[in-house]
C-alpha cells in the first residue's frame, strides 16, 4: 500500500512545518491541520490560542462534510451588570484607529480546543499527545518572533498587554517589548500544553486549569466561573453549502457570520459580470456591501441568523447587482481529507493564565450588536470566521484567511479567481484583492497593485504592495488523481 501525500499551509512557518512533522509520523490531514493550529498558539499567540476561539471544517474521503463549532460562548453566569470587568480601549494605530473592550469580563468561554478534540475524535489517525509535541517543544526551547507578531504587539502593547504582568513577563521580560527576530519563549505555556496533551481538554475546562482561568478571570473583574467552562461543548453542525459557476461551496454555518455572508455575496456574484475588470470589481463591490450591509441590519441576535439568512437567499432570485486577529491553516491528502481551520484570540483581553492568551470576544463591539454582555447565556458569540471547502471539476480545496471583517472579501475573491478564471490555486491566492471600508470619511476602496480601484466613484485608497490588511489565504487542494497542493499567501 503506498503512502497517502499530504500538502499544508499554515500561518506561520513552524505550523507548516509541524503539519510536515505529523505526516511523516503517519498523521492524516485532520491531524496536520490541527497540530498547525496548535502551533499557532505558540508561533503566533495574539491571533490564535488555546484561550480563544476557532472552527474545524472537515471534508472525509467519502465526500461528507462536517463542522466542529468551537466559536467562543456568553458565559452562563450572567454579571452583576452589563459591561462588568470591561475596560474600553482604543488602538490609534490599528485599522485606522478602533475601540475595543479588554479585561475579565471580555473573555469568552474558549471553544478551539474542544473543537479540536472532537474533530481528532472522529477523524485523527495518529495519538492525541502527538499533536503537541512539536509546539511543546517551541514553547520552551523558544523561537525568534516573526514579522506579523511584532507589528501586532507594538501596535497593542500600551493599550491592552503593558497593563498585566503575566503579559510582560513573557512579550517584555527585559522592560521594552520584543521585536522582530527576538527570541520568545513561552515555558508556562509548555507546561500547559503538556497537561492538555497528557491528559486531554477535561483539565482545561474542569480541571487545574480551569481553577487557575477562572480566578484570573474573577479577579480582573470578570464573572465566569469553573461551571462555565466545564459546561462547553463543542457542536458539530451541518455546512452552509452553496452552487456558483459550477463549483459546490461548503462553509461555516449559523450562527457564526461569517459563512452567511460569503454564500450571501457569492449568490450575488454568480448573476454578474465579472469578465471585464472595472466592471468585475465594480460587481465584487456591490456585493460586499450588500451582503455586509445585511449582516449589518439583520444579524444582530445569533438565533435568529439561520432564518434571515435564508430570506436573504430567497430575496437575491437571480437579481443583477446594481451597475489580522485571526490565523487559518488547510491541509489535504490523497486519500481524500480535506480540513480548513480558522481560529482567533480577537484581539486579546490582556490575561495570560499559566502562558495561555485569553480572548476579548465579549469585548469586540463589531461582534457584539446586541450590546455589552447582552448574549444571552451560554449562547455562541458573532464570528466572521468562515474556513471552507470548495469543490470544483476534478480538485477540492480547504482554504481560509484571517482579517477580521476581510475574511470573506479574501475567500469570495481567491474562490471567483479559480472558478471564473480558471486561475491555478497559487495564482488565485496571489492575486490583488480589494476590499469597500466604511470609514467615517466616507466609503474607501483598499486595493493592491493590479487592481483599477482609482476607475470607481470611491474614495480610493492604493496600496503599493500586497498587505495582509486584505487577509492572508492559506490553501491546500487534492485533485482527483491523489496529486496535492498548498499554497502560503504571499
Amino acid at each position: 500500500m503506498s503512502k497517502s501525500r499530504l500538502a499544508a499551509a499554515a500561518g506561520s512557518l513552524p505550523g507548516a512545518e509541524a503539519a510536515a512533522g505529523v505526516a511523516r509520523s503517519g498523521g492524516n490531514a485532520v491531524d496536520a491541520c490541527l497540530a498547525a493550529s496548535i502551533m499557532a498558539w505558540v508561533a503566533e499567540p495574539f491571533f490564535g490560542s488555546i484561550g480563544g476561539s476557532g472552527f474545524v471544517l472537515v471534508r472525509t474521503p467519502a465526500g461528507e462534510i462536517e463542522i466542529f463549532d468551537g466559536n467562543t460562548a456568553m458565559p452562563h453566569t450572567t454579571p452583576g451588570e452589563p459591561g462588568q470587568g470591561l475596560q474600553r480601549v482604543f488602538f490609534p494605530e490599528y485599522a485606522d484607529g478602533m475601540y475595543t473592550g479588554i479585561g475579565g469580563g471580555s473573555v469568552g468561554v474558549p471553544g478551539i480546543l474542544a473543537a479540536a478534540r472532537r474533530a481528532w475524535e472522529r477523524h485523527g489517525n495518529i495519538e492525541w499527545e502527538a499533536l503537541f509535541t512539536d509546539a511543546i517543544a517551541t514553547a520552551r526551547n523558544g523561537l525568534p518572533m516573526s514579522k506579523t507578531v511584532s507589528y501586532y504587539l507594538s501596535v497593542t502593547w500600551d493599550p491592552v498587554w503593558r497593563k498585566y504582568p503575566a503579559a510582560t513577563a513573557i512579550f517584555a521580560p527585559d522592560g521594552d517589548p520584543l521585536v522582530e527576530g527576538d527570541h520568545l519563549v513561552q515555558a508556562e505555556l509548555a507546561d500547559a500544553l503538556e497537561l492538555v496533551a497528557a491528559r486531554g481538554p477535561e483539565v482545561f475546562y474542569s480541571g487545574e486549569l480551569a481553577g487557575e482561568l477562572a480566578d484570573a478571570i474573577q479577579a480582573d473583574g470578570g464573572f465566569m466561573t469553573v461551571d462555565d467552562l466545564s459546561r462547553y461543548q463543542s457542536s458539530v453542525r451541518q455546512a452552509l453549502i452553496s452552487e456558483v459557476w459550477g463549483w459546490r461551496v461548503d462553509t461555516n454555518p449559523p450562527p457564526a457570520v461569517g459563512g452567511a455572508v460569503l454564500v450571501h455575496m457569492l449568490a450575488l456574484l454568480h448573476s454578474a459580470d465579472l469578465h471585464e475588470p472595472a466592471e468585475r470589481l465594480r460587481s465584487l463591490i456591490e456585493a460586499q456591501r450588500m451582503a455586509t450591509g445585511y449582516r449589518r441590519d439583520r444579524y444582530g441576535d445569533p438565533t435568529g441568523i439561520a432564518s434571515a439568512f435564508q430570506e436573504a437567499i430567497d430575496g437575491i432570485n437571480g437579481r443583477a447587482l446594481r451597475s489580522q486577529d485571526t490565523t487559518h491553516g488547510s491541509a489535504a491528502d490523497s486519500d481524500g481529507y480535506v480540513c480548513s481551520i480558522t481560529e482567533s484570540n480577537g484581539y486579546g483581553a490582556g490575561l495570560v493564565v499559566h502562558g495561555m492568551l485569553l480572548n476579548n470576544s465579549l469585548g469586540e463591539e463589531e461582534l457584539n450588536p446586541l450590546g455589552v454582555h447582552g448574549l444571552a447565556p451560554g449562547s455562541r458569540c458573532h464570528s466572521n470566521m468562515a474556513p471552507t471547502i470548495a469543490s470544483g471539476p476534478g480538485l477540492v480545496v480547504g482554504l481560509g484567511s484571517p482579517g477580521a471583517d476581510r475574511i470573506v472579501g479574501a475567500i469570495a475573491q481567491t474562490l471567483m479567481r479559480m472558478a471564473v478564471d480558471g486561475d491555478s490555486l497559487e495564482d488565485a491566492v496571489s492575486a490583488p484583492r480589494a476590499h469597500l471600508d466604511p470609514r467615517p470619511e466616507g466609503e474607501t476602496l483598499c486595493f493592491e497593485p493590479g487592481l483599477p480601484g482609482d476607475r470607481l466613484d470611491f474614495i480610493a485608497r492604493p496600496y503599493d504592495d500586497i498587505h495582509m490588511y486584505f487577509g492572508a489565504v492559506q490553501a491546500a487542494s487534492v485533485s482527483e488523481d491523489g496529486t496535492v497542493d498548498a499554497i502560503h499567501d504571499p
